[in-house]
């Protein structure tokens, strides 16, 4: 059996390497908000977040997806309740950004402490 060890794969072009076969996550974010503040922690391809009111969250790509149909998967918590994030169906979904709605388990939209999503797809 061999073993290969590299601190840097490049493709022969001098770019990134295409990964056959594989699909790695093309933006992550983790965020949390205090008073309607959004503020990253850690995240990969992800330029902003914007408030666009009360549990609904714009996650704005620093480098855009080929089209708007990448698998977007999300999920929040607030201290003290149940909350689920919902991506989707009459959810702003585009090439250069998604929104994460969140709501209470009693369907009453509301802001989160933290937020965690991961995308996967293409990038143009």
């Amino acid at each position: 059996m061999s073993t290969l060890k590299a601190d840097t794969i490049q493709s022969t072009g001098g770019g990134a390497a295409t990964l056959t076969k594989q699909e790695a996550a093309k933006s992550r974010v983790s965020a949390t908000i205090t008073s309607n503040v959004h503020t990253i922690q850690d995240s990969f391809n992800v330029s902003d977040l914007i408030d666009d009111g009360a549990g609904r969250t714009d996650v704005q790509f620093t480098n855009n997806m080929n089209n708007d149909d990448y698998s977007a998967t999300a999920t929040c918590g607030k201290n003290g309740s149940n909350m689920f994030a919902h991506l989707g169906a009459n959810t702003l979904i585009l090439a250069s950004e998604y929104r994460c709605n969140t709501t209470t388990d009693g369907g009453t939209t509301q802001d989160y402490d933290v937020l965690c999503s991961a995308v996967h797809g293409d990038l143009a």
